[in-house]
């Protein structure tokens, strides 16, 4: 594998043509405007340098929580609702036993099938987050409530397997919610394990955001079923040269819980801020990797902002991820 892979972690901002009138478009005429969006955004990732594309930044998706909500029966959906970084979804309740009514990523996964790829990242909501952003008025508790979900997401991810084929898929599960209830950590273990159950062939991959306390997901990663942990640091780090990079000491905590986990596990590096528009020099984002990199080897190293870039224009995601890469390729040179 090359060393220190720079990898988009999921949304991005959409053109104002397919923003605008997401809800209005229907259909084989959302097909065709979602897929123009798709081409630009790839053929921007590809003009920044990125090297692990994803899906073209969710441009089929309007959020994370709806998107696979809608698709299930079982659940109403309510009105809007503040998420985690002053974004709304509507929220639903879950009335009785939950079911996939139909796929909720197929679209991506054809296109990008169409387009000849054979490497791709499917992100996808985590089982634990759509338990807790609903609201449950049918199961028992909250744990029979985000296994249920799980076995909702081993559906999802079966047939994504099963329609990509050969090629290399990664499926990042996108768990925001994960250490919001410290006392609920095994819930979160069981439900992202139920998800990839039985599942052979695919790179897992675990995307975690602003977490409290990155110590409680630590702690559950020798069980959990999942080998690349893309995480949050650069909005908690000084932006200033020469610093001591304090933002990122939990990456000296996920080596020590690499070398007692029994498989080979890597880290996502979160290295620029998604909630501001301040464009990190590349000069910045290596002084970032290479503090990494006094913990993790460098095959065990992935780069990455610290979540989607769809909080952000087009043009500032766009110059975020170029210093990233370009931060990347002169880490390179000194390996």
């Amino acid at each position: 594998m090359e060393d220190l892979i720079t990898q988009e972690i999921g949304s991005f901002r959409k053109p104002t043509y397919l923003s605008s009138k997401f809800r209005s478009y229907k259909g084989q005429e959302f097909e065709k405007v979602a897929k123009k969006a798709t081409l630009e955004t790839l053929d921007l990732f590809s003009k920044s340098g990125l090297m692990n594309i994803g899906v073209g930044g969710e441009m089929y998706r309007w959020e994370m929580y709806e998107h696979p909500i809608a698709r299930m029966s079982g659940v109403e959906i309510f009105g809007p609702v503040r998420s985690f970084d002053n974004r709304y979804y509507n929220k639903g309740s879950v009335y009785e036993d939950i079911s996939r009514k139909e796929p909720f990523h197929i679209e991506e996964i054809r296109l990008f099938k169409e387009l000849g790829m054979n490497n791709i990242k499917i992100p996808v909501t985590g089982p634990y987050t759509l338990m807790d952003w609903s609201f449950n008025d049918h199961y028992k508790n909250r744990a029979d409530l985000a296994l249920a979900f799980g076995r909702i997401m081993n559906q999802e991810i079966r047939e994504l397997k099963s329609a990509w084929g050969d090629g290399i898929l990664q499926i990042q599960i996108d768990e925001p919610a994960a250490t919001t209830h410290p006392e609920e950590m095994d819930i979160v273990l069981d439900s992202v394990n139920e998800s990839v159950k039985g599942i052979e062939g695919i790179e897992t991959h675990l995307h975690v955001c602003y977490s409290s306390d990155y110590g409680l997901l630590f702690n559950i990663v020798p069980s959990l079923n999942v080998s690349v942990y893309n995480l949050e640091f650069a909005n908690r780090d000084p932006v200033a040269l020469g610093e001591d990079r304090k933002g990122y000491d939990d990456v000296r905590r996920f080596k020590e819980t690499a070398d007692v986990t029994t498989r080979e596990i890597s880290l996502g590096l979160g290295v620029t801020d998604i909630h501001r528009d301040f464009l990190e020099p590349p000069s910045l984002i290596k002084e970032r990797i290479e503090f990494a990199l006094k913990f993790m080897e460098p095959d065990r190293l992935r780069i990455n902002p610290d979540c989607g870039l769809r909080t952000r224009s087009r043009e500032v995601g766009f110059e975020k991820l170029k210093n990233m890469d370009l931060a990347r390729d002169e880490v390179v040179k000194t390996l």
